[in-house]
């Protein structure tokens, strides 16, 4: 996600939904645009929902009732992205989602004879420069890249007016997906960490090109029906070899519930080290089963992940290893020169973990990380291989097929 306002160019603008639904005024809606102003002119950057809630001009409830409106209006009253059952030389077979910026087809190319994803812009938004910029710059980033654990990016062009880029396809479901159906809305410490450690491996491809993504999160993160993990959604990413491209100070980069303290102050420079710190709150989610940071507006969040500390993991799940503990604190330090310096230090201490060893890198003083110090005592012996035994064993074939993709 963005933290841009709704100032951009929408089909549905949401102070004047929120208007027609009797939530506010057009003066209240007036000096709400007024207090976003201001509050852009001093460096932070807001959805108008959250500056109506911060004035206490609308609650949550409605602010959600009112996006829930929003995306209903853009659905009924949107063009038909592609109404045809041929787009160029790809067939499609069924709309796999729709969101504000265009939908994402599962098609067969009919040339190569494969099954791809097909994601294109809305005509209505071909004009608009925000949205055009960032739908070719994850087209030229993702196609710059080539591993097994980043959606690869076959094509991309225009055709018939309309911008459009052909994806790997994922027969599977995001991770956020995947929590849902799980217990406590959380996994167990081995899956978990193979799961982060095949995304690390992706991350370390795409930082030796230079590539920082800016928006990791279990909505981003794949998973296929073979236990494949892919990371997705280079729609905000940028080349931190690109100066100009990385020096934009002012613009918040980022989903709030991930973001790292140094684009929440949107510094200049953001590099890898910021995706390492969207990856430990991931690990933390997946391994707690709650955000690592939540609040009632984006703008709470960002805060709290500059000023306050999460609960340890270990208070909330004791039967999580030392080494997983120390691993999801390294990642989310405040400050990035106390983090994991690149996603193979990473990847090095969850295989050591595995195996039972310490990690190497995981070394922090207290109060360095966005998580507090543990109040219990931490189980010495790492989750490795005999948690993963025993995690087949409970799961039976099916399942142990879906983990064996992973050694």
């Amino acid at each position: 996600m963005t933290v841009k306002g709704d100032t951009e160019i929408l089909p549905h603008r949401f102070g004047e939904i929120a208007k027609d639904m009797a939530f506010i005024t057009d003066d209240q809606l007036a000096a709400g645009l007024q207090k976003q102003k201001s509050l852009r002119a001093s460096g932070g950057k807001s959805r108008i929902g959250e500056v109506l809630i911060i004035m206490q001009l609308m609650n949550v409830v409605k602010v959600k009732a009112v996006l829930s409106e929003q995306r209903k209006r853009r659905s009924a009253q949107a063009d038909k992205t592609l109404p045809m059952e041929y787009f160029g030389e790809y067939k499609l077979l069924e709309k796999l989602g729709e969101g504000g910026m265009g939908a994402v087809y599962k098609a067969q190319e009919t040339l190569a004879n494969r099954i791809v994803a097909l994601k294109v812009l809305r005509k209505n938004l071909a004009g608009n420069h925000a949205f055009a910029e960032r739908f070719t710059r994850e087209a030229q980033l993702a196609g710059s890249l080539s591993h097994p654990n980043i959606v690869a990016c076959h094509n991309a062009g225009f055709a018939r007016g309309i911008q459009y880029m052909v994806m790997e396809f994922v027969d599977g479901e995001t991770l956020k997906t995947s929590l849902k159906k799980r217990e406590g809305g959380k996994l167990p410490e081995a899956e978990s960490l193979l799961i982060v450690r095949d995304v690390a491996r992706g991350l370390a491809h795409a930082h030796a090109k230079g590539i920082v993504h800016r928006d990791i999160k279990p909505d981003n993160i794949l998973i296929s029906k073979t236990g494949a993990i892919k990371l997705s959604d280079f729609g905000t990413a940028k080349s931190f070899l690109d100066q100009e491209s990385m020096t934009q100070t002012g613009v918040i980069i980022g989903t709030p519930h991930y973001i790292s303290p140094e684009q929440v102050r949107a510094d200049s420079e953001i590099d890898h080290r910021a995706d390492l710190y969207a990856l430990g709150g991931t690990l933390y989610h997946i391994l707690c089963g709650r955000l690592p940071f939540d609040a009632s507006t984006g703008l709470e969040i960002m805060r709290r992940h500059l000023q306050e500390e999460l609960e340890n993991p270990a208070d909330i799940n004791p039967a999580l290893s030392v080494g997983a503990v120390q691993i999801v604190s390294k990642l989310m330090a405040k400050d990035r020169k106390e983090r994991y310096q690149s996603a193979l230090e990473l990847i090095e201490d969850i295989d050591r973990v595995i195996e039972q060893k310490t990690p190497l890198h995981a070394t922090l003083d207290q109060h360095k990380s966005s998580i507090r110090p543990p109040k219990k005592k931490v189980k010495k012996k790492a989750a490795g291989c005999l948690g993963l035994i025993f995690l087949i064993a409970a799961a039976g074939a099916a399942r142990a097929a879906w983990l064996t993709n992973f050694s």
